[in-house]
């Protein structure tokens, strides 16, 4: 994975972190962040051997394994959950396959309710450190802050919570990728139209700051007007629906930010049951998307959804167990691609499911997505 076509960096609130390229991970593409800086005049804090500024001492953590690992899921709802469990799965049970006893799954289907009780009861399978995708940022947070006051690691995936107790964090820059779809827009438009925004789930951290950074691109441009805005919780159905009604709502619209290929399709679905042109439109490298786009010929700005962030997540559960220093925060460097580079991440020999770019062996998307 690699870093292409970065945007200027925007300006995150004080819950977003300040980025600094750590040289343990440079070799990856990685990056870490740092949560923010230290009081003017704060004493220096004493740090143990081999652990930097931003980095984390695991060494309290240590076990032989085998390890007893659970995951409490957001839930294999859609396409880019089903890959984010392939790359948790080909971690776990391939790439480290010795060093795990038990890993224990959970599906919350996105309701934080189910997700509370699921990790209840992971912890009492005496685990030795919990994945979590929170589904919503406020209310998981105390019991996140119930297993790191346990003893027990907490690995986030993807979203974040309200606390620091967590070991690490890994996920996409969101804001800015979100400043990355209506930079895209703008420029396509050439800073003038009204455009309409298809969001994931509310309440969502992930969601909520690509949201953030898109109205900050958006900013950019005066002459350009957000139309509409719906949460069609990444489902080509929800977004259809929303897309049926800002069509009814609105005669002329010039640009649709989604964040994903699957609202995305939602959207053309719409557009052409209405007879309406498809105007430009933002996406990710779902294969779905990539069949109709290549179909239709469609003008497109794709930013990889990064389900391979969860085996950057084994990764980091592998160091914690063995008690190395490891990153706080670790941010998922993205792809981005247009209609010209299609062919590149496109799999024809797919199914719509499969996603592009991946970190699994070819046989390992073969068994699962071979069309």
């Amino acid at each position: 994975m690699h870093m292409e076509k970065r945007q200027p960096s925007d300006q995150l609130s004080r819950r977003d972190f300040l980025r600094i390229t750590a040289g343990a991970l440079a070799a990856t593409g990685i990056s870490i962040f740092l949560p923010g800086c230290g009081p003017a005049g704060a004493p220096a804090v004493a740090t143990p051997a081999g652990v930097v500024a931003g980095m984390v001492d695991t060494s309290k953590f240590k076990k032989d394994p085998p390890w007893n690992v659970g995951r409490a899921g957001a839930g294999d709802v859609n396409a880019w959950m089903v890959m984010l469990s392939q790359h948790y799965e080909y971690g776990i049970k391939e790439k480290y396959k010795d060093l795990f006893a038990n890993y224990y799954v959970t599906a919350a289907n996105f309701d934080p309710s189910k997700q509370i009780s699921d990790v209840e009861d992971l912890l009492s399978k005496d685990i030795d450190l919990l994945f979590i995708e929170p589904a919503a940022e406020a209310p998981l947070t105390a019991v996140v802050e119930k297993a790191a006051d346990r003893g027990i690691p907490v690995v986030l995936v993807s979203t974040r919570v309200n606390t620091d107790k967590y070991t690490t964090w890994i996920s996409r820059n969101n804001v800015q990728v979100g400043f990355m779809y209506a930079d895209y827009i703008g420029r396509k438009l050439n800073g003038k139209g009204g455009v309409v925004l298809l969001m994931g789930f509310a309440g969502s951290s992930y969601a909520e700051d690509v949201l953030r950074g898109v109205r900050q691109g958006l900013s950019k441009y005066p002459e350009m007007k957000e139309l509409a805005m719906a949460n069609a919780n990444w489902s080509p159905t929800d977004a259809k629906k929303a897309m049926e009604a800002f069509i009814q709502a609105h005669p002329q619209i010039d640009g649709v930010i989604s964040d994903g290929g699957q609202m995305a399709l939602g959207a053309v679905d719409a557009l052409l049951d209405a007879k309406r042109s498809i105007p430009p439109i933002t996406a990710d490298g779902w294969n779905g998307w990539l069949r109709r786009a290549k179909e239709l010929n469609l003008e497109f700005f794709a930013v990889s959804g990064d389900q391979a962030m969860s085996l950057t997540a084994v990764d980091q559960a592998v160091k914690i167990l063995r008690g190395e220093p490891i990153a706080k925060n670790v941010e998922y460097p993205v792809v981005t691609f247009e209609q010209d580079q299609i062919d590149k991440y496109y799999r024809p020999d797919l199914n719509d499911q499969y996603w592009a770019p991946h970190q699994l062996p070819e046989e390992w998307v073969q068994r699962v997505y071979k069309a």
